[in-house]
This record gives structure tokens, C-alpha cells and sequence, in this order.
């Protein structure tokens, strides 16, 4: 199987809050990554989100404590019910530049920089 990932994804657990995007109440659900890369990543979550619905995300980067908040689309579903949880591919809808400059610094600071392609 060929892998259809924009960007490499950072295997890592980050603590994160999202919520359907047109929610009323700013109540966020508990979730966590299991990866994650500036196109989107792989959020494990107790509440079930439709794929192809949008929701707002935030995210505590493990390796900074820096919260990023970004809005995102399901874009596939595992349900995982061993664990009473689901399993999001989320794909990241950029419209905030601190936003994309954080991920890129918290994914790109591990080895040896930003890539000139993405610079």
C-alpha cells in the first residue's frame, strides 16, 4: 500500500481538546495524538465525529507546552472498541500563520531544521 501522507508524520502523544467546529459552547472533548505532521494527524478521542465533518482542535505540543489551536476535517474512522475510543484522520485546515509556524518549529527542531522546501 502506497503511502498517500503530504507530510511525514512525528510519532508522538499531545495532549488536545476538540469539538464539532459549529459548536455553541466552547466545550471541548478530551483527545490525544498518536501522531501528528503539518498536514494533519491521527486523534484518538471517547466521542464519535462523522468523517467529513469539521472541528476545532487544540493542542498542547508535548515537546514546547505551546497551545495551538487549528480547525480541521475527519477525514477517515477507526472505531477501536476494545478501548471504548475512536481513532480520527484529521486533516489540518491552515488559516493561522502561529499556528503553521509552531508546528513547523515542534516538528522540524528535532533534526536539522526547517527544510528548504518548506523555508
Amino acid at each position: 500500500m502506497a503511502n498517500r501522507r503530504k507530510e511525514e508524520r512525528v510519532i508522538e502523544r499531545n495532549n488536545a481538546s476538540i469539538q464539532p467546529f459549529y459548536a455553541r459552547k466552547a466545550i471541548g472533548i478530551n483527545a490525544h495524538t498518536h501522531d501528528i505532521s503539518l498536514s494533519g494527524a491521527r486523534i484518538y478521542t471517547k466521542e464519535l465525529f462523522d468523517v467529513g465533518s469539521f472541528i476545532k482542535i487544540q493542542i498542547e505540543l508535548s515537546g514546547t507546552k505551546e497551545l495551538i489551536a487549528l480547525d480541521g476535517q475527519v477525514k477517515w474512522l477507526n472505531i477501536q472498541e476494545s478501548e471504548n475510543s475512536f481513532e480520527l484522520g484529521v486533516e489540518f485546515r491552515h488559516k493561522i500563520s502561529n499556528s503553521v509556524l509552531s508546528l513547523l518549529k515542534h516538528i522540524y527542531q528535532r533534526d536539522s531544521g526547517i527544510p528548504s522546501s518548506v523555508a
